[in-house]
């Protein structure tokens, strides 16, 4: 069995939250590609994500991650501002070695337009591989982060993740959605 590269415990932690935030704002790894205007001809932010790769973000990537988080956090309505600072740890921070494991984000952890991301996209969880309501989508979303969510939480988001590819509305007569 294959075991995590060692990395320095900073680089960890910077590759963990920048995978927190990309997911709490539904961003996906190809829209972080482009967001970094990184080459077609690689992989690099799945090389990043991996256990086995020691590969890292550089300073001019976080740079443009948190200008590109904090238009999307405006755009969501979050109104959060980022800056490379938001990525890095504590000053206190203990800096070692540690073996490189990217955190498992659970939906608990997240808003609507994240746990919808995080299981249509990063979980291809099955659900969404039928034709559903805004109301069970909610229901189902709301199960799973452990939170009272109703239809009316999910309509914007369910309307930018079908502008986004994400999901597919089935007409405009039928208010159903599904994975693409």
């Amino acid at each position: 069995m294959k075991k995590p590269v060692l990395i320095n415990s900073v680089v960890l932690h910077i590759i963990n939250k920048v995978k927190i935030i990309r997911t709490s704002l539904g961003l996906t790894t190809r829209e972080i590609h482009k967001i970094l205007d990184l080459s077609d001809d690689g992989n690099i932010l799945g090389v990043i994500e991996s256990n086995y790769k020691p590969n890292k973000y550089n300073d001019k990537h976080l740079n443009k991650l948190a200008i590109a988080f904090t238009e999307k956090s405006f755009e969501l309505g979050h109104h959060i501002s980022y800056t490379v600072a938001d990525f890095y740890p504590p000053a206190d921070f203990e800096e070692k070695m540690v073996e490189k494991i990217v955190v498992k984000i659970e939906p608990t952890e997240l808003a609507q337009t994240g746990v919808l991301h995080l299981l249509v996209v990063e979980e291809n969880d099955p659900f969404f591989d039928d034709w559903h309501t805004t109301r069970q989508i909610a229901e189902y979303c709301g199960t799973k982060a452990n939170k009272p969510w109703s239809s009316s939480d999910f309509t914007s988001v369910i309307e930018s993740a079908v502008r986004k590819g994400i999901l597919i509305r089935k007409s405009e007569q039928e208010a159903l959605y599904k994975r693409p």
